[in-house]
């Protein structure tokens, strides 16, 4: 997949301009004109895929694209692959979560872990640097929206990024240099803009998919992929409420204080 193109203008768009209201980006959206209507286009190169504008549109008229069919394809054809499950798919899917753990059993996937484990592991990383660098405040590292902004429009704050891998990649880094895990990784994901740190040379090239909920469960749904009820494999702890607004942040609270 071209990661340079994930959100792109479908053609429901009637040039409204919503999404230019929103867009934290200046030149992310491009209007182009045609003989008898308006489109709003994305820049690709200036998006940095944070998802705005599809929660402002009333037409549905951004599309994106992820990983979901390679990963189905792949597991047809009998490619080893584990799972990294973001926590908030429980949050989202309770009623659905085992079953569709279950589907994707039956159609080969071997294992499955909790991304809560590895948000556990970045807290301890936090914690570590706050701690041993007398760290008095900088910008987290799990959003790569936040830093693809950062890296292409305020580079100056790039010294203030923490130099800590989000808990996907500790997931994945956990699972690859300390289990020897040889499969293909593949993240079933909240965000469309994961992509980008997946595709990043500094994430080692560790996971393979990025599956985001929408995709992956219009998928299930249409197909009927369920199973019988299977949960995630490692026991974690606070790390499960890094979906809420301010997880990091509360769990280093947690171990550090306020202070």
């Amino acid at each position: 997949m071209d990661t340079t193109r994930l959100i792109y203008t479908n053609d429901r768009c009637v040039g409204c301009k919503r999404c230019i209201s929103v867009c934290p980006v200046l030149n992310a959206n491009m209007v182009a004109s045609e003989e008898y209507n308006t489109r709003i286009e994305v820049n690709s190169e200036q998006c940095i895929s944070c998802g705005s504008c599809f929660d402002v549109c009333e037409h549905q008229a951004r599309s994106y694209e992820d990983d979901t069919e390679c990963l189905f394809a792949d597991l047809e054809k009998g490619e080893k692959i584990s799972l990294l499950v973001a926590p908030a798919f429980l949050v989202n899917y309770p009623d659905e979560y085992g079953t569709v753990l279950g589907g994707l059993k039956n159609l080969g996937v071997n294992r499955i872990v909790s991304v809560s484990y590895g948000a556990d592991i970045t807290t301890w990383a936090y914690i570590h640097y706050i701690t041993e660098n007398g760290f008095l405040g900088g910008i987290s590292q799990p959003c790569p929206a936040v830093v693809d902004y950062v890296e292409k429009y305020v580079p100056d704050l790039i010294e203030k990024l923490v130099p800590v891998h989000s808990p996907m990649m500790c997931t994945a880094i956990y699972l690859k240099k300390y289990e020897k895990l040889p499969d293909k990784l593949a993240f079933i994901s909240p965000c469309i803009a994961k992509k980008k740190e997946i595709a990043d040379p500094n994430t080692y090239g560790y996971i393979s998919y990025n599956v985001t909920f929408d995709h992956l469960m219009e998928y299930i749904r249409k197909h009927n992929i369920y199973g019988a009820s299977v949960q995630d494999e490692i026991e974690y702890g606070n790390g499960a409420i890094y979906p809420m607004p301010g997880g990091l942040k509360e769990n280093v609270y947690w171990f550090c204080g306020e202070e």
